[in-house]
């Protein structure tokens, strides 16, 4: 017997990234193959370890996925919802169930069986392909655990730079590699004298220590670069080993546009800039292994997370009417007020896992030579790294000097050419040095350190703070700035990617002097107003709401009171 729910079996799977660009006659004969499954709530659909031998797309409901760690304890990892797919790991790679997958309300499922799934993805290569990229990304983003996704937020997909870019930038160190072969093979079987010996020995060995130093940069600041889709924004994660991590970032509702720019060489081997526009900005995803596929990630759930932000917003308001309307007309007291600051319909509550205390040496350790950080929603700067090093440049050239000259002490007392009252003159005067020198390289440090400005959901700071002596703080309100701009005059700061940021609020402008790319701190600042301007218009979106509830209750008792009177009055016409 035909299903008569097949047109809108295939009105959902049309709606998905994953079969976009299939043709109608393509579309319905995968919709022909699926079979629709109910499961009750708390119904297991499959588990961790299992074998994998259906794909399943949610018609209706939700399920909820779970996985048991090494210790055995079970942890949920995300909630699906209609129109997400899953298992199709397990197929396409010829692994076990990686979660249990439950259901978690009264749930129908579109199933498609091995066979006819392996057939399909044979016919439809570019299928196979998008789901290959939706199943590793999901993989990746469970190996990751990133600590900013929300409870209720799910990682569509994560692409990375291509890896042509990765390639180029190990070809300094190949090279220093090839180098040091001949400089070794001399030192061991050509070298003249025993001075030519021990030096192209060392030259050799540090071409290969500094190659392999370069190789490993390069390949950890590759790696921890991330441009990913979620089920509620758009993310690009950027990090430098020990000295600099960000997260650029837009809601999927205030997406306007996204464009793909490409070279010759991109459309050849695959790469390319995805832009995403916003009303406050862009965010270029430079580099990006297959751009078309990200941007049209970014499309197709962009319009399906505008479709659930209206969705929430009418049950919002629906259950709001409801509840209010039912304590008023009752004479109960309402008390399932929206609180101040209570997130948005569909906005994602960030995890926090073990966040290192303020002020906590772990925290310091963790900071200690990066130049933008985040924690707790507070983003923080401090200049440039090329302002440290120039603080530290005397004293640690003094220190060095210190050290070498403590090692000549030691030779020469060893030698016996100083003896042991002059030595100990010498050591203690030099150590004495050594300690004023160390003592001013922290006082230095420290001084880089506490110069600092911040970035709030409500404010901008800029903070300056000597060691041992006074602070000085300046704020201002996110709601009072009314423009932004950044510049970077002159080659070093184009080089090295620092310049000034100007805030300007009323006649008095803030400037983040000498930060490390300013561009980035230009865009976080906007996203915060962005940010702010969007919880001040939900906040206004709850107070007409409740001016809704107060007419409709009003309302609803005048026309009680109407009725009551019509029927009162009805009565009296019949005598008594």
């Amino acid at each position: 017997m035909a299903d008569d729910r097949i047109p809108q079996y295939a009105a959902l799977l049309k709606t998905q990234y994953i079969f976009q660009g299939l043709s109608e006659l393509d579309l319905a004969r995968v919709v022909s193959r699926f079979e629709a499954i109910s499961f009750k709530k708390g119904e297991v659909i499959y588990k961790q370890g299992s074998t994998g031998d259906s794909f399943y797309v949610i018609f209706q409901g939700q399920v909820r996925v779970s996985f048991h760690d090494q210790s055995g304890r079970e942890k949920d990892v995300d909630i699906l919802k209609a129109g997400e797919h899953f298992g199709e790991d397990a197929l396409l790679f010829e692994r076990p169930r990686m979660v249990t997958v439950t259901a978690d309300e009264p749930t129908i499922l579109l199933r498609l069986d091995r066979e006819p799934f392996l057939n399909i993805l044979k016919d439809l290569p570019q299928l196979r392909l998008n789901l290959a990229a939706t199943a590793e990304s999901r993989y990746l983003a469970q190996r990751k655990q990133f600590s900013w996704v929300g409870d209720d937020e799910i990682v569509h997909l994560i692409v990375r730079r291509h890896e042509w870019f990765l390639y180029v930038n190990l070809i300094i160190p190949v090279l220093l590699i090839l180098i040091s072969i001949p400089i070794l093979v001399f030192s061991f079987g050509f070298a003249p004298t025993q001075f030519f010996k021990l030096f192209s020995l060392i030259a050799g060995i540090a071409c290969i220590a500094v190659a392999l130093v370069i190789g490993a940069w390069n390949l950890l600041d590759w790696s921890n670069d991330y441009y990913i889709v979620t089920s509620q924004r758009v993310v690009w994660l950027e990090k430098l080993v020990f000295l600099y991590e960000s997260r650029r970032e837009a809601p999927l509702t205030q997406v306007k546009s996204v464009n793909v720019r490409t070279s010759w060489l991109g459309r050849i081997i695959g790469y390319g800039d995805v832009i995403v526009s916003t009303f406050t900005g862009e965010i270029r995803m430079r580099r990006a292994k297959y751009p078309e596929r990200f941007a049209s990630f970014v499309e197709g759930y962009r319009v399906r997370a505008g479709a659930e932000s209206r969705r929430l917003e009418k049950e919002a308001l629906e259950k709001e009417l409801e509840q209010s309307l039912r304590m008023r007309l009752e004479g109960g007291v309402e008390t399932s007020k929206t609180m101040p600051g209570a997130p948005a319909p569909g906005e994602a509550k960030p995890k926090v896992r073990n966040p290192a205390k303020p002020g906590s040496l772990r925290e310091k350790w963790e900071t200690f030579f990066k130049v933008r950080y985040e924690r707790d929603g507070v983003i923080t700067y401090r200049k440039h790294i090329l302002v440290l090093l120039g603080k530290l440049f005397w004293p640690s050239l003094l220190i060095l000097l210190s050290f070498i000259a403590g090692i000549l002490l030691v030779y020469e007392y060893v030698t016996g050419a100083f003896n042991l009252l002059i030595e100990a003159s010498l050591m203690s005067v030099l150590a004495l040095m050594g300690l004023f020198f160390v003592g001013w390289w922290i006082y230095n440090y420290i001084d880089w350190s506490n110069d600092i400005y911040q970035v709030t959901p409500t404010q901008i700071l800029d903070i300056e703070r000597k060691p041992l002596g006074e602070e000085q703080r300046k704020s201002a309100s996110i709601e009072n700035i009314f423009s932004l701009q950044y510049s970077r005059d002159g080659i070093i700061q184009i080089l090295f990617n620092f310049g000034d940021v100007i805030i300007n609020v009323g006649q008095t402008p803030f400037i983040f002097r000498v930060v490390a790319d300013p561009a980035q701190v230009h865009h976080d600042i906007s996203h915060y107003i962005e940010e702010f301007n969007r919880r001040k218009k939900s906040a206004e979106a709850a107070r007409e709401r409740e001016r809704m509830v107060d007419w409709l209750a009003a309302y609803s008792k005048h026309s009680e009171r109407v009725g009551k009177t019509k029927r009162d009055t009805d009565w009296e016409i019949f005598p008594r």
